[in-house]
């Protein structure tokens, strides 16, 4: 099922929406001006390809006029807006890349379209193996490092390195900014406790099945209202599900916070047997530490999800795996808290997660649910043997 991704900006008159035949199903993204509100979806009949603009109100209205009344009370519809005199400080974007010139290419065009006085961008180069990577930073006119360590989070700790400003805000490399995520990131940071910003994720395309299966297994969003995770309103079982708190393709930090916390871990994410978990066990530290992390959607990216179900069932097993990994560093960091992560992936995940809806799945013989869960799990259960082999190289890598 291919479905038609837009968005519908409510501070504009409403205009008639056509979907082309190749979709069966229209999801738009309800904004006003650069803050989202929520998701409309609607079934596209083949004998109605025209959305009318009275239908397109109806439909937002029974849909998300909730939404809208808290954001109208609460006075926040135009705070993104109000913005021009309001100082805005500059901000590092950090791209790491590695053999995805075309991804990169994207991605950088759009960081070149953002709506925000002050920025640079710096591209980390992790060992792609042609010159491709190198020439797509040079016509872009961005500024291209190379960092020869394998690993992601051996990129994202360069990147601070490189970087001028005291906020850095990371993009991934098949993300695609929207104009005003910069602003949305500095608004995140408005309060001065606030250490680390994460911001919405949606969707970039639904184009092919494994598109959509991924957005069917719950995709990057974290929802449509703003929020602030401190340690202090945290139950100890919570404060574990920094899954929950945001994602890697969409991160800013205060530069202090490394001086604090350390950097990322090496041993951690893409370019290492784990396979992920860099982003969410740096969100476990800081707010583990005591600082402020918000929650800021008008921080928005759109993500080109993996196009084929091949590369998307490495996700889903990759991602068993890094989560799975992130607890054992946490173990291993913090013994005081060993019982807990035990017992917190006991209870939390490994049952309520994939045990119990791989089961679930056997008993209502949904077999689409039991091959994702069941590939999450086989994930999560070759992690110890690609934990004890990332901190081997890890260690080769910072000795040798």
């Amino acid at each position: 099922m291919l479905i038609k991704c837009t968005e519908i900006d409510l501070s504009k008159p409403l205009q008639p929406l056509y979907v082309d035949w190749q979709y069966s199903r229209l999801y738009a993204l309800i904004c006003w001006g650069r803050l989202p509100l929520g998701m409309l979806s609607l079934d596209c009949r083949s004998s109605d390809r025209v959305f009318s603009a009275a239908r397109l109100q109806h439909e937002i209205v029974q849909t998300l006029g909730w939404a809208v009344w808290q954001q109208a009370i609460a006075g926040t519809l135009n705070y993104l807006e109000a913005d021009s005199a309001r100082p805005l400080p500059p901000i590092s974007v950090i791209v790491c890349t590695r053999d995805r010139p075309l991804s990169l290419e994207r991605c950088l065009e759009a960081l070149a379209r953002l709506d925000y006085p002050d920025y640079e961008v710096v591209v980390v180069d992790n060992c792609s193996r042609d010159a491709a990577t190198a020439q797509v930073v040079a016509r872009s006119g961005f500024r291209y490092v190379r960092e020869e360590r394998p690993g992601l989070d051996w990129a994202r700790n360069r990147g601070v390195a490189e970087s001028r400003h005291d906020i850095i805000a990371y993009v991934d490399d098949d993300a695609l900014a929207t104009p005003g995520w910069l602003r949305g990131i500095a608004y995140g940071f408005e309060q001065p406790e606030v250490m680390v910003v994460t911001g919405m994720v949606l969707a970039a395309e639904i184009e092919t099945p494994a598109q959509n299966d991924f957005e069917r297994y719950g995709g990057m969003g974290k929802g449509f209202m703003s929020h602030t995770i401190r340690r202090d309103d945290l139950s100890k079982s919570s404060l574990f599900k920094s899954s929950n708190w945001g994602v890697g393709a969409n991160m800013a930090f205060r530069r202090s916070l490394f001086a604090m916390i350390g950097s990322f871990d090496v041993a951690l994410d893409v370019g290492t047997p784990t396979c992920g978990g860099g982003d969410i066990e740096f969100f476990y530290r800081a707010v583990a530490a005591g600082h402020t992390l918000r929650y800021e959607p008008a921080a928005l990216v759109r993500h080109v999800h993996r196009r084929d179900r091949a590369a998307l069932t490495r996700q889903i097993y990759n991602n068993g795996r890094s989560f799975a990994a992130y607890l054992m560093t946490i173990a291993r960091n913090e013994p005081s808290r060993r019982r807990a992560v035990f017992w917190f992936a006991l209870r939390w995940w490994m049952w309520p997660w994939l045990l119990r809806r791989l089961l679930g799945s056997i008993v209502r013989r949904d077999s689409w649910t039991f091959r994702m869960a069941l590939t999450e799990l086989r994930g999560s259960l070759s992690a110890p043997g690609a934990y004890r082999s990332a901190q081997k190289i890890a260690w080769q890598q910072l000795h040798g």
